[in-house]
């Protein structure tokens, strides 16, 4: 597992020896374990920090598209994640060459006594020798430092929410729902390490499933072809005879329901396997290596699948059964759907890049663009294939062009077609990073690549990255390499605990078989999940440092959606078979920051004024929809006002305060805080008598106007209660409302439109 909650937490680096077995090495040596302030430095920090020759100088042309690019000695750039442990591998493996008792990688760049196609770059008396010797030195010797980054220490002065809190956060995230008593029970007083239970239930959920395909949709965008018949549109008819199979279909409306739901099986297919990897609890790397696909019962119709198993409900859309396109298809999860190819396309000169980069996006955590982060002057390309010759073209190429090559057989209508004349001979040899696909193996080599790829560690971390960005709604950061900026050094801070964190949970994730359910646990109950607020005593200089801390993100719509209606009872539309205003395309739900996956794919995560006048209509119109409502319910039964009346009022007719009245709002009111907000206050917090005071001057006011007869005492129709709203049934007379002459409902209505507005609710 990943680590302990209870207590302080620490991230171990790797090494091997303890510091207490290489004291004496160290001193024979001379080798640096502390720097003066004491404080350990581990191979991996001194690569980094002290030993830069490397990262500034070697990996120029010791890359995989440098100009020593044939030799054994090939770094990884910065901007590639985890480059710190590959390079450290890689310097550890060429230690071991000497020439005459003498480290080749020292007397390499000096060339003293041996040639080096770079030439001299450096003298033994130079700063440069220096730091690859101690490298060296410390290779024979590792140092391990058992604190290199200390949780405790870093988030000492981070408020943090606690099991209950935490529980509430995660509810909503993951299933759109608040958690019910038992479910807070179960972890009241516990530890953090209590929610584990918890989450695993709520991740049997049909509503995480729906949230678990949004994180992916994200990634793949196949929703574009969700409309209509569009997917199925995209595929060819000769290949599955049965594609429109539901046009034989007599009854109109039937058939437009079986159209819909066919299509949307081949559209989200990719998605979809995602779901059911994860639902059965397959180890997730099946998302690449799955030798089936993932279809409805409509969409298994369509392509024709052989089944795996049959459905338990033929006409329910939502059941996903693994299956096999027909013609003996060589499957390899997403790799192989013909609409994640359709939606990552190609061209005769793209040659499938763009597909690798964003394999190399989704599943391996690299963004193939970064790794050579410069301008790139057009008049400089003249090579004859610069892609194979060029190095402002080949730090790039190199990475990419083998797995294009590795994914020929999918052309540019997403069809499985192995091309007669094989690969490309003037591009790079189908394969990944230093290896090959064999000869034999090109007609399936997307499952060999699939295989590669779901060995890899960066696997790991590309999921837990996608889970974390799910979770929080930030992107990663990449670590910064602007030495001049002021805020260098908290950020890199920030970065390295960040690295630390995500790197132990995606360690967990390998250990545990590839459980993906694992990683969700492990993010919720981390400390960038829970984080609530700073110390005031944190000085100004490390506020750089917690600028990534905490998860209080503008709720994207989908999310705002369901905490809506698990907040009030009732979802923001105009009535129940409608759409939500914030899902639908047509009303909010571009314009609050979501994604349309075709043209709009990236979230807008900065609300701007749109977002704020959309909230402030939210807030407006659900007080005044559901207030009315919830007062029509039993006091049981309601979710918003348990504790008080429409006739509860604070005066007598005479102005006089009734106390134990008071007393019932002031209680509603601090119900309110937490049922809405998630706040805990006592009675006399100042926040209580703020929204207290809010309650009284809307009444005063109210109860004024209607006696002078300025205000209406009926309630606007929306805000009535007189029929069911689900069903459209009349309610009970005694229980329905439509007058509010005491101007008590409207106060509540203030109340709940001012909790709904606060940026607590709109974001989590």
């Amino acid at each position: 597992m990943g680590w302990s909650h209870n207590k302080p937490r620490t991230r171990r680096v790797a090494g091997k020896l303890a510091l207490t077995a290489l004291a004496g090495a160290s001193m024979a040596i001379g080798l640096t374990a502390c720097e003066g302030n004491g404080k350990c430095v581990s191979n991996a920090e001194f690569l980094r920090t002290k030993a830069t020759v490397f990262q500034e100088r070697c990996v120029t042309c010791h890359n995989s598209s440098g100009a020593a690019k044939e030799t054994k000695f090939i770094l990884e750039r910065s901007a590639t994640p985890g480059y710190i442990d590959a390079n450290l591998r890689t310097i550890g493996d060429l230690a071991r060459y000497e020439v005459d008792g003498e480290k080749l990688l020292l007397i390499k760049p000096t060339t003293e006594g041996v040639d080096h196609g770079g030439g001299k770059l450096f003298d033994v008396k130079s700063d440069e020798y220096d730091q690859i010797k101690e490298m060296l030195e410390r290779v024979d010797n590792p140092v391990e430092c058992e604190d290199e980054v200390d949780f405790g220490e870093y988030f000492g002065d981070v408020e943090l929410l606690d099991e209950e809190a935490t529980l509430r956060k995660a509810s909503l995230a993951l299933v759109g729902r608040l958690p019910t008593q038992d479910e807070y029970e179960q972890v009241r007083g516990l530890g953090i390490d209590s929610l584990d239970p918890v989450l695993d239930a709520m991740m049997q959920e049909d509503a995480f499933y729906s949230r678990l395909g949004e994180w992916y949709n994200d990634l793949f965008l196949t929703d574009r072809y969700v409309g209509g018949t569009e997917a199925l549109d995209l595929l060819y008819a000769e290949n599955y005879p049965n594609l429109y199979w539901f046009e034989a279909t007599p009854n109109e409306s039937l058939r437009d329901n079986q159209r819909r739901w066919s299509n949307i099986g081949a559209a989200r297919a990719g998605v979809n396997l995602v779901k059911y990897v994860v639902q059965n609890d397959k180890p997730f790397t099946e998302v690449l290596t799955a030798d089936y696909m993932v279809f409805n019962p409509y969409s298994a119709k369509s392509y024709g699948a052989a089944m795996d198993e049959q459905f338990a409900d033929s006409e329910d859309p939502n059941e996903l059964r693994a299956g096999r396109l027909p013609g003996g298809y060589p499957h390899a999860g997403v790799l192989s759907d013909p609409i994640w190819n359709i939606r990552f396309p190609t061209t005769a000169t793209n040659r499938n890049r763009h597909r690798a980069r964003m394999i190399y996006r989704f599943f391996l955590a690299t963004d193939i663009l970064r790794l050579a982060e410069r301008p790139i002057d057009p008049t400089n390309i003249a090579d004859h294939n610069p892609t194979m010759n060029n190095e402002n073209c080949t730090a790039c190429h190199a990475a990419i062009d083998p797995m294009a090559g590795a994914m020929m057989n999918f052309n540019e209508m997403g069809q499985y077609v192995v091309p007669e004349d094989g690969w490309y001979p003037d591009m790079r040899v189908p394969g990944f990073k230093d290896e090959t696909v064999p000869f034999d193996q090109f007609a399936v080599a997307h499952q060999w690549l699939a295989k590669k790829i779901a060995g890899e560690d960066l696997f790991a971390v590309a999921t837990v990255q996608t889970v974390f960005t799910g979770l929080t709604g930030q992107a990663v950061m990449y670590e910064p390499n602007d030495t001049s900026d002021p805020d260098y050094t908290g950020k890199h801070k920030a970065f390295e605990i960040q690295d630390a964190m995500l790197k132990d949970v995606a360690a967990a994730f390998t250990e545990s078989n590839s459980d993906f359910k694992l990683v969700v646990r492990e993010l919720i109950k981390s400390e960038f999940f829970r984080a609530k607020n700073a110390s005031e005593a944190i000085p100004d200089d490390k506020a750089a440092e917690y600028f990534t801390v905490g998860t209080a993100q503008f709720l994207p719509p989908e999310q705002l959606s369901r905490k809506i209606e698990a907040v009030t009872g009732y979802p923001w539309r105009q009535n129940p078979t409608s759409t939500d205003y914030l899902l639908s395309g047509n009303e909010y739900r571009i314009f609050f920051g979501g994604i349309d996956s075709d043209s709009i794919v990236e979230r807008i995560r900065e609300p701007n004024g749109i977002m704020a006048n959309i909230a402030a209509r939210m807030s407006n119109e659900m007080s005044c929809w559901t207030t009315a409502r919830d007062f029509s319910n039993e006091p049981p039964d309601r979710l918003l006002f348990p504790f008080v009346e429409p006739d509860s009022l604070p005066e007598d007719d005479n102005g006089n305060a009734i106390p134990a009245v008071i007393d019932a709002i002031k209680a509603n009111i601090q119900y309110l805080h937490f049922h809405v907000l998630g706040e805990k206050l006592e009675l006399d917090d100042p926040q209580i008598d703020r929204t207290y005071a809010l309650w009284i001057d809307v009444w005063k006011e109210g109860k004024a106007g209607v006696l002078a007869e300025t205000y209406d005492a009926s309630l606007p129709g929306n805000c009535r209660a007189t029929n069911d709203w689900w069903t459209g049934n009349p309610l009970p007379e005694e229980r329905q409302i439509s007058n509010d002459s005491d101007y008590t409902i409207r106060a509540w209505m203030a109340v709940m439109s001012y909790l709904l507005s606060d940026y607590r609710f709109l974001h989590e």
